[in-house]
């Protein structure tokens, strides 16, 4: 069973995927904005973090870069879960050290597949 920071300003997409991460055993806490999720990390590390590219405050690009730039989290897996899927926010993303990107509408197969990936 992995912890996943779920970020993402839409209440629908986080119940969701809560509900999908639950389902596979997963323990998940959701977070609305990167300001959220990086001030929850300094008190709990998570298996994982799963985060919207366009959202207020700090944007998911924005949690990545920070999320790789302290030493504490620099290996932590994140995947970017976005409507966004064009090429180039995929490159803007791989060259931040995305883990895995996946688009908006997903599956529950896709994002079970990508976290068990993440955490064996």
């Amino acid at each position: 069973m992995a912890l996943i920071f779920v970020v993402d300003d839409d209440p629908v997409v986080c119940r969701l995927a809560r509900h999908i991460l639950q389902l596979a055993g997963h323990q998940v806490a959701i977070f609305y904005d990167g300001e959220e999720a990086l001030a929850a990390l300094a008190h709990s590390t998570p298996d994982v973090v799963i985060t919207d590219l366009m959202m207020p405050r700090l944007n998911g690009m924005e949690l990545l870069q920070r999320i790789r730039a302290d030493e504490r989290w620099a290996a932590l897996p994140v995947v970017m879960l976005t409507a966004r899927g064009g090429m180039n926010d995929r490159r803007l993303a791989e060259a931040a050290g995305v883990s895995h990107f996946l688009t908006k509408p997903f599956s529950s197969a896709q994002l079970i597949d990508q976290i068990d990936k993440l955490c064996p």
